[in-house]
């Protein structure tokens, strides 16, 4: 599966991870965030359940939170985070303990282990 990005009739788009967020589509999921935060005021990411994720995929979620903190919207996740992306956060170290500062100085949703 590709990645792919929907806009719901609530106006939040859901960007779809497809199989693989990784460095080799990495553009590719860029230009949806920017779509979807230039168009909407919540993004969200759904993840497929076999997706695998490196460290490029981790650095443009923390990128995209940074984007859409700084335009006062919201980025999150739609559904249960894949085992492969905690797996990633662990192995890398960015398991975060401490407030983040684009996230209003509460724990990193992403990085922190907030549901």
């Amino acid at each position: 599966m590709t990645l792919t990005s929907t806009c719901r009739e609530n106006g939040a788009t859901v960007i779809n991870s497809g199989d693989r967020l990784t460095i080799e589509n990495a553009a590719d999921f860029m230009r949806l965030l920017r779509e979807g935060l230039d168009a909407s005021q919540n993004v969200s990411v759904e993840f497929e359940a076999g997706v695998e994720i490196d460290i490029t995929g981790i650095q443009l979620l923390c990128s995209a939170c940074k984007s859409a903190a700084a335009k006062g919207k919201i980025f999150s996740c739609n559904g249960p985070r894949p085992k492969a992306l905690e797996d990633m956060i662990e192995a890398c170290g960015a398991r975060r303990h401490t407030a983040c500062k684009q996230n209003m100085n509460s724990n990193c949703i992403w990085f922190g282990g907030a549901p």
